[in-house]
Parts: C-alpha cells; structure tokens; sequence
C-alpha cells in the first residue's frame, strides 16, 4: 500500500528547505492538495489545525518511496519523540487533489491550542510569506 504525506509549510515544494535535500530522493511530488484546516503563524513555520467544516489549507502531496525511513527523519524535525506529547502530531488525514480524487496521506497537525497565533488569512502558506515580506 502506498504511503502519501501532505505538507503545507516549510516542506513544501517550492521552499527552499535544505533539510529537504536529505530525503527528497525518497519523495516523489503528486500535486497540490487541500485539506480542512485552520492554519497559524508560529514564527519561522506555520501550524494547521483541523477543521472539519470551513477553511482550507493548500499544500503539496508527495508518494513516499520509503515511508518508514523518511517519516522517522521528518517526525524527528517536527521534535515528534515517542510517548512524549510536541507540538506537533503526526496523523493520517483526507487530502483532496486538485482534479477532485481524494486519498489518506499523513499530516503534522499543530498539537496545541492557538489562542495567541496569528491566524493565516491565505490558505496558501507561500503566499502568505510572499505577501508578508512586501508589508
């Protein structure tokens, strides 16, 4: 069975993360996708928050080509340690692709509550730091 993993933040496809360039030979990019989710500046990265009704996030699917060895690397640079609750959570989730086809992939949700973040009006995070850096 494949394994998918969605990203909407620093992991994303056209940021420039070198922390990507240790496992982008085991992704393989699928296309943007959406998910229900709030989504919250947390400084240098952003935090989704699901949300079963409401807002979107947009993000970039990726098929893992060995998901045991990259998820281990990325669940390590989301500070994710076994039996210790982080801030963020690893979970498997709904995507929505572009042409509408739907599958599950794991999503890092943010693991606290956002009550003093700044919420993301774009539903892009890319967009958001475009336009942030202008102002």
């Amino acid at each position: 069975m494949a394994d998918y993993l969605f990203v909407y933040g620093t992991l994303r496809k056209n940021h420039d993360l070198k922390l990507k360039d240790r496992v982008s030979h085991q992704l393989q990019y699928v296309g943007q996708a959406k998910i229900g989710a709030a989504l919250y500046d947390l400084g240098r990265y952003p935090g989704a928050v699901k949300s079963n009704k409401g807002p979107e996030v947009v993000g970039d699917v990726f098929l893992l080509a060995d998901a045991e060895r990259v998820l281990r690397f990325l669940d390590k640079y989301e500070g994710i340690t076994p039996g210790r609750v982080g801030e963020f959570v690893r979970k498997k989730g709904r995507v929505r692709l572009r042409g509408g086809k739907q599958l599950s992939a794991w999503i890092y949700w943010y693991n606290a509550r956002p009550k003093d973040k700044i919420k993301i009006r774009y539903k892009n995070y890319l967009n958001y730091l475009k336009n942030k850096s202008i102002q």
